[in-house]
């Protein structure tokens, strides 16, 4: 068991970032570094599966990682967070499957709950969480 960063470390998770606790999430050692920094996705051609995630490749041939169903829409909330809070940019073709989920998969009371657990302790609450509609209102991330 470790901490998974939804925002990769190398693509600039860092300083306070880092551990910033509205983008990291328990995870499955194996699942966290067979995710290793790839792109959110759905994924078309497999190489890895276990019985919730997959790895592989999208439809344009990226490699990317696919979260279990029950956290997608979780994973787009902490991505859109993340790129506004730390003033990050989300490619395009990760940026459409993230807004597809948020709406797929849409905020449920434990989201709620931990959103409010991390307020409490941080200070500062997930924007996407309280209000998911405001993904619409944005251009692009």
């Amino acid at each position: 068991m470790n901490v998974e960063h939804t925002w990769p470390q190398s693509k600039g998770a860092v300083g306070d970032a880092k551990s910033d606790l509205h983008h990291l999430y328990p995870a499955d050692s194996k699942v966290n570094s067979t995710r290793s920094n790839f792109p959110f996705c759905e994924v078309s051609s497999l190489k890895w599966q276990n019985k919730v995630s997959k790895q592989g490749k999208n439809k344009w041939g990226e490699n990317c990682f696919e979260p279990p169903a029950g956290h997608k829409g979780n994973v787009a909330r902490a991505s859109f967070y993340f790129a506004i809070k730390y003033g990050k940019q989300i490619d395009e073709h990760e940026e459409k499957i993230l807004r597809e989920w948020n709406k797929e998969d849409p905020v449920d009371q434990d989201e709620v709950d931990r959103n409010r657990v991390i307020y409490n302790y941080q200070g500062n609450s997930n924007v996407f969480v309280e209000h998911p509609e405001f993904v619409d209102q944005i251009k692009n991330f």
